[in-house]
């Protein structure tokens, strides 16, 4: 488990009218977010994040601006990261049944507890029915990883980022999972409202970004 998963994440800053503004998106369950991601295997950082722009934006037309630095490790004690997608297992042996879909790569986990070549871990899975005003479905997943699958280490890189692409000021897509994003802009001052814990990325590069700009 000693592989560090790597994650990117775009703050993309336009200037209209005199008023500095941020791109951000509303997912379907997850509320309001900022674009990012995990790098791919043989993917460097930088095309990570125009990448990770594109899919959760849909701009095709973007320039790094400047690198805001990194989370060394996003990770607290008690949480892994995925680092290859891999099935969860009801006992921690290869032949045990499995959950009914794996998890993917990049994604954070509770850690449990290790036993010999098995993790034990913990994920609680958010959905929304599909009814007239949907009621939230947790689903809580509780399992067995083989630690060649597992890490420690999550470090998260920042982008500044522009655009020369006109938008409107909201639009949507349809994400690779059919889920529909509603990227929009939104002034940088006041601080935008952002869903935990991407508040705190946003706190780490606010005056940067604003400086920058």
């Amino acid at each position: 488990m000693n592989q560090t998963v790597q994650k990117v994440t775009a703050f993309i800053v336009r200037e209209r009218n005199g008023v500095k503004e941020l791109l951000v998106f509303k997912h379907p369950t997850a509320g309001i977010q900022i674009p990012a991601g995990t790098v791919e295997t043989g993917e460097d950082i930088e095309t990570a994040v125009i990448r990770e722009t594109y899919e959760e934006t849909g701009l095709q037309f973007v320039e790094i601006e400047n690198y805001l630095g990194c989370f060394e490790n996003e990770l607290e004690n008690n949480q892994r990261i995925i680092t290859e997608t891999t099935q969860v297992y009801i006992e921690s042996n290869l032949t045990a049944i499995p959950y009914k879909r794996k998890l993917p790569k990049g994604l954070t986990v509770d850690y449990l507890s290790t036993q010999k070549d098995f993790t034990h871990i913990s994920y609680i899975e958010y959905e929304y029915d599909k009814f007239h005003k949907p009621i939230r479905i947790d689903t809580n997943i509780t399992g067995w990883i083989p630690n060649e699958n597992l890490s420690a280490h999550k470090r998260r890189h920042f982008f500044h980022l522009s655009t020369q692409e006109e938008t409107p000021d909201a639009w949507e897509l349809k994400s690779d999972g059919g889920r529909i994003f509603k990227p929009y802009w939104t002034p940088l001052s006041p601080k935008p409202n952002i869903i935990p814990p991407q508040d705190k990325w946003l706190d780490f590069v606010y005056e940067k970004i604003l400086v920058n700009d």
